[in-house]
């Protein structure tokens, strides 16, 4: 039997696609700076409801320049939920930024508003929160502690493009939004592709230059033309000199890298945002199949959603209960190796991975992130690909496995 697993792409491509890579060739126009790039910018940003979106090569990308935006540096603290890719915190690493791991909620497998101002110090200067699986995270409960106790609030969004929170786009309000683009993402940019989403005009601008390699910081008005003995000329264009000749640098806080995207990838973009609400609804036809499995099997529990939210069902969750007496490591293996269902679970708690320890972090930090993943939680296939016999035959093998395993 052939293993069903997590389709390579997870989006689905068609002609419009390729006719709109063929239009940006075509065009001969610059394929880094092209006028698709500033186009899918707009169409994102009116998508969301948001007033300014930057477009950038990654995910990652955006969670970097997210923190040059804020100004972090070595001796900040931040709060990041404990169940967070590692592309989320790796900047703030970088940086020589402390992490405290907040814990999560048990049911939605986001962070738990609770367990955020236990860990707030006079050193804290943001929270970091993903919207696990494109599950909204309660955003007026943290962005109410953000504002009681003066923080930011960076949302990695990589799961959560076309989701809603109470009837509105996720990244409407945000302060720093970053969406993922890349192969597995409910739509895609040629493989890689991010998003920065935000209200605030000042981070917009500075975020469309710390993508194309601008620095930022302190500078003053040079009154003189002159640099040495080289004089100005009428027309310095061609040189490339940048502000040498106006300005003189006190201070450089920030300076940017090459973190664009392309014209081919944007031109690609605007195609996949107008088929994002279609695609997100194939998804939610199939957890709608998968959730009507799990309620009849006893031991297993569905995740959790908010009012008025809708998932954009990047990963499909669920959970063993804890009284069911299933072994969760078993499940999985049954699923695998007997049934060809292959299961991948995400994320790793960012504590327990070495760095992290390395650190100073260590088990017992996060219990409720740290039970539900080595005891509860498990994923199935979720794809807007998938064929209606691949969605029947996992939902086979799931009751099967319960019912072989139940005790």
């Amino acid at each position: 039997m052939k293993m069903i697993k997590e389709y390579p792409v997870g989006t689905i491509f068609g002609n419009e696609e390729i006719d709109a890579i063929k239009g940006v060739l075509d065009s001969g126009v610059v394929l880094s700076r092209g006028p698709d790039i500033e186009a899918f910018e707009k169409e994102f940003a009116e998508y969301c409801g948001a007033k300014h979106a930057v477009a950038v090569s990654s995910c990652g990308a955006a969670l970097h320049i997210a923190t040059q935006l804020l100004g972090l540096k070595e001796g900040d603290e931040v709060i990041c939920q404990a169940n967070a890719f590692w592309v989320t915190i790796v900047h703030l690493l970088e940086r020589g930024v402390s992490i405290k791991c907040a814990d999560i909620d048990a049911y939605s497998l986001n962070i738990d508003p609770e367990k955020i101002e236990p860990l707030i110090t006079n050193k804290t200067k943001a929270i970091y929160l993903v919207h696990h699986g494109g599950n909204p995270a309660d955003l007026d409960e943290i962005y109410a502690i953000a504002r009681k106790n003066g923080l930011s609030v960076v949302e990695d969004c990589a799961h959560a493009v076309g989701a809603d929170y109470k009837g509105q786009k996720i990244g409407h309000n945000s302060e720093i939004a970053c969406f993922s683009f890349s192969t597995h993402k409910n739509i895609s940019t040629l493989g890689e592709g991010g998003m920065i989403v935000t209200n605030n005009p000042r981070y917009a601008e500075m975020a469309v230059g710390l993508r194309t390699n601008f620095p930022f910081g302190k500078k003053i008005k040079r009154q003189v033309q002159s640099l040495g003995q080289y004089h100005k000329p009428q027309s310095p264009v061609f040189m490339h000199a940048g502000d040498a000749w106006d300005y003189d640098w006190i201070k450089a806080d920030e300076f940017g890298s090459s973190y664009r995207m392309t014209t081919p990838q944007a031109a690609v973009g605007r195609v996949q945002l107008k088929k994002l609400d279609q695609l997100n609804n194939l998804r939610t036809r199939i957890t709608e199949k998968y959730n009507k499995s799990i309620d009849q099997l006893e031991g297993l529990r569905k995740l959790s959603l908010l009012p008025k939210c809708r998932n954009s069902w990047y990963l499909y969750s669920f959970f063993i209960n804890s009284e069911s007496g299933i072994n969760r490591d078993e499940f999985v293996d049954c699923l695998n190796n007997e049934h060809k269902v292959k299961t991948v679970l995400r994320y790793w708690p960012i504590h327990l991975g070495g760095i992290m320890r390395m650190q100073g972090h260590n088990d017992g930090e996060c219990p409720v992130c740290e039970r539900v993943w080595f005891k509860e939680q498990m994923s199935l296939p979720i794809s807007p690909q998938m064929t209606g016999d691949e969605i029947t035959i996992i939902i086979r093998a799931l009751k099967s496995v319960y019912q072989m395993l139940v005790k």
